[in-house]
């Protein structure tokens, strides 16, 4: 039963935002209209954390070492404030522009099909329409279920991550018999994590690799997913303020 699980957590952990998007287009959004992608997505997420837990026990969350438990705010806060700094940096040398404003207006999306997943709606669509992808305008309930978010679901779904990437994946890795086993799956769950932000498009998938690479370096050095989860939680608000900003600036232009 234990690889099962195995296989399922891993499996689950590959495109979980894509799985929650499908599901939420398809089925969900045809019905309750104005709840969020976010919503499947956390509790998918929530899931597969418990499936860690059941696969790991507690030495999901930390091997036990005091001292790295202490310092994890401190390094929670030094990864928040670097991978922003890097994640702004990469995606203005990717983007041609700094910020994003939400797409002019296109046709409304037919019932049951998938949209970039919360606010990378402000991305557009993605290379061109395809089946099962976004093609209609951002309407203004969208971008109120979408964009404007409390800071609760950002911050939720980043220590869900961090308990699924660098807990359960992690301790998958550590308990490894191989070394390389332990190189190859600590490799695959760093990549994984900024897979998982696609639908923001591909610079941001980049620019994400920071912040994944540091939350891995601060948990093996930690013993702990603590300061990961706190500096992905403190980035994720840092999200949350920056977008706030930029569709405020844009209702305030436009009075809507």
């Amino acid at each position: 039963m234990r690889y099962y699980l195995i296989g399922i957590l891993l499996l689950g952990g590959l495109a979980p935002m894509w799985l929650a998007s499908h599901l939420h287009g398809r089925w969900i959004e045809p019905i309750r209209p104005r709840v969020p992608t976010l919503a499947p997505y956390l509790v998918i997420m929530a899931g597969l954390v418990g499936i860690g837990l059941a696969v790991d026990g507690p030495h999901l969350f930390a091997d036990g070492r005091w001292p790295g438990l202490a310092v994890s705010p401190l390094l929670g806060y030094v990864i928040s404030r670097l991978s922003w700094r890097a994640d702004r940096w990469i995606l203005t040398r990717l983007t041609r522009r700094g910020e994003h404003t939400p797409p002019p207006a296109r046709l409304r999306p037919a019932r049951g099909t998938v949209r970039p997943v919360g606010i990378a709606a402000d991305k557009g669509t993605l290379d061109g329409p395809a089946p099962g992808q976004a093609t209609g305008r951002w309407t203004r309930l969208e971008r109120t279920r979408d964009t404007h978010l409390g800071p609760a679901w950002l911050i939720g779904g980043a220590v869900l991550e961090e308990l699924l990437y660098r807990g359960a994946w992690g301790r998958l890795a550590l308990d490894a018999a191989l070394l390389s086993a332990t190189i190859a799956l600590l490799t695959v769950a760093t990549l994984a994590f900024t897979v998982l932000h696609l639908p923001f498009g591909w610079a941001h998938v980049v620019a994400k690799l920071p912040l994944s690479l540091a939350a891995l370096a601060a948990t093996l050095i930690s013993g702990s997913i603590l300061a990961a989860a706190i500096g992905h939680a403190w980035f994720n608000l840092r999200v949350w303020k920056h977008y706030r900003s930029v569709f405020g600036g844009q209702k305030r232009r436009t009075g809507r």
